[in-house]
């Protein structure tokens, strides 16, 4: 019986350390990948997010949180388009992490994402609305990370061709689908 609380203590011990504050190299990358769908017109502010680590995090040679751990996030700020009426935003952060059993709060820098600002029509002044529902609504259905660029050029598999424009567009929503890669910077461990 002694014997097993001494490696119970040992084991709690060891986690400790291996999980102290110090261990955390400053400004690391954690890049995580989303384990559900997130948005500008979808997400509401204070709403907790799941991911998971896509890199280990390691310091000294040492893994220190491994690949694959759970991470929980929080959507900081979420601004819908209106109704098209604006470019959505969403700003988000990491909260912590979950390893070996042991969870860890951290704290990241905020993600900021916006939707593109709508074209105005030189001869009425106004927004255009030329397709922006419809293209965020295409988006959404092929996965595409709404804030970065997308192409609507294709290749032809097998060969070397591309077929369609090779323009990027963005939309007005932000639309993060599930699996999406995002990396933060570790700013503090508590």
């Amino acid at each position: 019986m002694r014997r097993l609380l001494f490696v119970c203590l040992f084991l709690a011990t060891c986690t400790a350390l291996c999980f102290s504050e110090d261990a955390f190299p400053k400004n690391a990358k954690v890049e995580i990948r989303l384990e559900q769908a997130l948005g500008s017109d979808i997400s509401q502010s204070g709403q907790t997010f799941a991911a998971t680590l896509t890199r280990a995090i390691s310091s000294g040679g040492k893994t220190i949180l491994p690949k694959g751990a759970h991470v929980e996030g929080i959507v900081e700020d979420a601004s819908s388009t209106l109704n098209y009426a604006r470019p959505g935003s969403l700003e988000l952060a990491l909260k912590s992490v979950t390893a070996s059993g042991k969870v860890i709060r951290i704290s990241t820098n905020t993600v900021r994402l916006q939707g593109k600002e709508r074209r105005i029509d030189p001869t009425t002044g106004r927004q255009e609305d030329r397709g922006a529902r419809g293209e965020d609504a295409a988006r959404a259905g092929i996965g595409v990370i709404g804030a970065g660029n997308t192409s609507t050029s294709h290749t032809i598999p097998g060969t070397d061709l591309s077929v369609g424009s090779a323009n990027s567009t963005t939309g007005m929503q932000v639309i993060l689908p599930a699996k999406t890669k995002l990396t933060f910077s570790l700013v503090s461990t508590d």
